[in-house]
């Protein structure tokens, strides 16, 4: 199983000169050091809440409809990270690799959900992939939208705390652009409501 981002990276969530102005830096010595944490923060929060902050495209790679995400009757399939914008392609390869795009007509997209959700339309199910790893690929978007100006404003306060975290460490931590191992309490406050709850 995988997840990778499809198409190029979206630009930086917060300007270093943002960043900086946080961190009350007016020299430029430290921009690098500073730029990584920007890039670092961003990550942790990502990686913390299951959301992609700018939107893009992701391809989740399975073996398997995993249970863990499928709702109790079977019919409804969690998105691996949120917020959902939309489903491009759903496909499933038999054992000599050759694949089959899931009709559309045979599916819909739940995006208010939190996480978004596949869902099978009656009287359709799941497809079943021939290979035992690696049997489906689902391509979707995902992202409170294309810029900053999007993205609630706890989560932008979240990664502007990381970097200040970080840049406050010891000169090796800093230099390696690295935040602190374990969240802050503010952090971790600020991050909560916007956790994934999977049952």
């Amino acid at each position: 199983m995988g997840l990778q981002t499809l198409g190029p990276a979206p630009a930086a969530l917060l300007s270093l000169s943002e960043a900086k102005a946080w961190l009350r830096v007016g020299h430029a010595s430290e921009d690098t050091a500073i730029t990584a944490l920007i890039t670092t923060a961003t990550a942790r929060v990502e990686a913390e809440t299951g959301r992609a902050l700018l939107t893009r495209t992701f391809r989740e790679t399975l073996d398997s409809w995993h249970p863990r995400r499928l709702s109790g009757c079977g019919s409804a399939f969690a998105l691996a990270v949120a917020p959902a914008v939309s489903v491009e392609a759903v496909r499933t390869f038999d054992r000599a690799g050759e694949e089959t795009l899931w009709d559309e007509a045979e599916y819909r997209v739940d995006t208010s959900a939190d996480p978004g959700r596949l869902i099978a339309r009656a009287p359709f199910a799941f497809p079943r992939p021939g290979r035992l790893a690696a049997g489906i690929e689902i391509d979707f978007s995902a992202g409170y939208g294309e810029t900053a100006a999007d993205v609630p404003p706890a989560l932008i306060e979240a990664i502007l705390r990381l970097v200040a975290e970080g840049y406050a460490a010891s000169e090796p931590a800093l230099a390696a652009g690295r935040g602190p191992a374990r969240l802050p309490e503010t952090v971790d406050s600020l991050l909560r409501p916007f956790r994934q709850v999977r049952l």
